[in-house]
Order: structure tokens, then sequence, then C-alpha cells
């Protein structure tokens, strides 16, 4: 049913059907998931690319057999249930693009064998778990990618048989076959397609697109295994730490479009496998290290970081550090000048200070005019000081 121009709800008559893959994508329906799916033998069920609305009904998450559930670009909402911790088999959980709006539940992680996880372009918010560390993203649950069986039709028994000739017979075979798995999952900036047993080989987390905030979990940088990871446009903050060389499997990093700062660490040349790499629009500083597979990289990987400087872009971190040196030699300069300048304000005041002091003494020394009349002012001043002293005892 996928691909053509279905619309209205699900019918109920196939909802009651037994089957292992539903594929119902890129259609029209609208409506609330159908909370009656036949999920007993249900490995696959995709309702991407419709209009579904509401909640992921809480079934579906304790459907032990569940391998993929697809329910990208819908405009599904509330809440992700606690309850999908029960989903043991789950390998593929695809929620991007739709209007959930609360934290992500840290029972998410209890999936023990989900390979890709998408909860981009959605509206989460908070921290991001750090039990996402803890998640082995080794992707078990599609262990048979393809299912084969063949049936014989029964034998007689022979207690001792030596050899069994089946010439010219019209022995039938019953071959049947269930389609490879198939998921499309954005890497290295463009939608990939994975099938069949690459599916056991490739392990991704994509939050990208949401509103979530804080530090990135330093246990995150512990996942060995991820190919790709994707946690561009949000409000992160914090450094990228040097424990970042322990994803050795990493082909894919994107930390675009976030408030992140600190310098880009060397180690990050260690990663030998990395071939995207996007930590634009963020507030990273000092020189980028330009060296081994990192010389691949563009500029527009380093776009929109001001303080940042080096290959490959046109900033020279020569001339950055020139400015920096020159800024403060001149700040140092001026505070120089402002210690001088109040020393020798120190210094002349009190020179002119002892200069008049001695000026005046030695012209109240010399006989003279100005001596015979400064000294008739002071006895003038005194004696009307006394009279008025006088004046006020009396009354």
């Amino acid at each position: 049913m996928r691909g053509n121009k279905l619309k209205g709800q699900v019918p109920h008559q196939l909802q009651n059907l037994q089957l292992s893959v539903v594929d119902m994508s890129h259609n029209s329906f609208s409506g609330s998931i159908p909370r009656n799916f036949n999920v007993s033998s249900l490995r696959e069920l995709r309702l991407h690319s419709n209009e579904f609305m509401g909640s992921v009904p809480s079934y579906l998450f304790k459907a032990k057999g569940l391998q993929v559930l697809d329910l990208r670009h819908n405009r599904i909402s509330g809440m992700i249930l606690n309850t999908i911790g029960k989903t043991s088999d789950l390998g593929v959980l695809l929620l991007g693009n739709n209007s959930f709006q609360t934290h992500i539940p840290e029972k998410i992680c209890q999936l023990s064998n989900v390979g890709l996880l998408d909860l981009s372009h959605n509206k989460f918010k908070g921290a991001i778990p750090s039990c996402f560390g803890k998640m082995s993203f080794g992707y078990n649950a599609i262990i048979n990618p393809y299912d084969y069986s063949v049936g014989f039709s029964s034998f007689q028994r022979w207690r001792y048989p030596s050899a069994l000739y089946l010439v010219d017979t019209q022995l039938e075979l019953g071959l049947q076959s269930t389609p490879a798995t198939t998921v499309n999952f954005l890497s290295k900036s463009r939608y990939e397609t994975y099938q069949g047993d690459i599916l056991r080989y490739m392990y991704g987390l994509d939050l990208s697109s949401n509103q979530l905030s804080g530090e990135i979990p330093v246990e995150v940088w512990d996942l060995k295994n991820i190919i790709s990871l994707n946690f561009s446009s949000n409000r992160l903050i914090g450094s990228i730490p040097d424990c970042i060389s322990n994803l050795k499997s990493l082909e894919s990093l994107d930390l675009s479009n976030n408030k992140l700062h600190g310098n880009i660490p060397p180690q990050l040349a260690d990663l030998n496998n990395l071939g995207y790499f996007n930590v634009s629009y963020n507030d990273l500083s000092g020189e980028i290290p330009f060296k081994a597979h990192l010389v691949t990289f563009e500029a527009t990987s380093y776009i929109g970081n001001d303080q940042l400087c080096g290959l490959p872009t046109n900033k020279s971190c020569k001339t950055s550090k020139e400015f920096e040196k020159q800024f403060k030699e001149e700040e140092e300069e001026e505070e120089g000048d402002g210690v001088i300048d109040m020393v020798w304000l120190y210094w002349t005041s009190g020179a002119v200070f002892i200069s008049t002091s001695l000026v005046l003494f030695a012209s109240l020394c010399i006989d003279s005019r100005w001596s015979r009349e400064w000294f008739y002012r002071v006895d003038l001043f005194i004696h009307r000081l006394q009279s008025f002293k006088g004046r006020f005892v009396c009354k």
C-alpha cells in the first residue's frame, strides 16, 4: 500500500490481518494511528509520510516482535510513553518530523537492541539524557534481513538409511521470502538507504532540530560503535572534549547551530573514519587542527565561528595572535603610562608645596615691609578674636 493516494482512516479490516510487515507510507491517511493492529507477528510497521495525529498507541511499545517502527513525517504529538522500554526487539525507531514537545524519557535507553534512533525535527526540550551513553547501539534486532524457508513433504522413516536418491522426481520445494528490510537515515548531511545485511553494521543517533539545552553528556562520547551522530540545531552549550577520540567508528558528526565554545580538540584527527564534520555557527575559538584527514573538510564546516582561525578558513592565526599581542602590549603600555603620570603628579605637588613653604618662611625671617605687614595682620586677627570671645562670655 506504499506510495498511493489513499486517504481517510485505516480500514478496520486491514487492522485484523496477521502480517509481519505493514507499509502504508507515502499516502494521505489521517486521524489517529489504529488502536488495534494485530501485532502478534508484526515485525515492521511503516506509517511515515502521512497525516496521522494524536499520540502513539501504547500497545506498539509493548509489541515484543516489533523490530522497525517508522512514524516519521506525520503530526504525532504527546509523550513517548514509559512503556517504550518493553519493546526489547526494537532495532529501528524513527519518530522524526512530528510534534513531540516533552522531555526525552530515560526509558528510551532501555532499548538494548536499537541501532538507528531518529528523534529529529520535533520540539523535544531539556537536556540530552546521559543514559544514551549506556545504549549499545549494536544492531541485533534484525538478525535475518532475508527470511527464507524450505518445506519438504513428510518422508517415511528409515531406521538406518544409507543413501537417499531423488532422481527424476517431481519433488516440490516451497520457497518463501520476505523483502529485505530497507531503512533511510540521515547521515553525512544526506539521506542514505541501508538495506539487508548492512543494517547490522549501521548505528546512528539523530537529535537534530529540537530545543535541547545544556551540555552534551560526557557519557555520549563513549559510544564506540556509533557511526552517525547529529545534534545540530539545538541550544547545546559547553565544549567539545578531548575524549571525542573514543568514537573510533564515527563517520559523520554534526554539531552545527548550537552554542558550543572553546577550542576544537586536536584529538579529532584520531577519528580515521570521520568523513563528515560540521561545527558551523557556534562560538568556537582558536586554531583549527588541520592535519591527517581533517584537511579534506571545507571552510563551510567552520563558518559562523568568528574566533576560529587557520586553514581551511581565510583567517590567519598569525594575524590573530599578532593582533592579540599588540592589544596586550598597548594595554600594558596604557597601564604603565597611568602609573608614571600618578608618580609625576605626586612629585610635582610635593615640590610645589615645599618651594612655597620655603619662600614664605624666608620672607617672614627677613626684616622687610612684607614681614612687618604680616605680623601686624596676625596681631590684629588675634586681638579681634579675643574681643569676640569676651563679648560671647558676658552674654
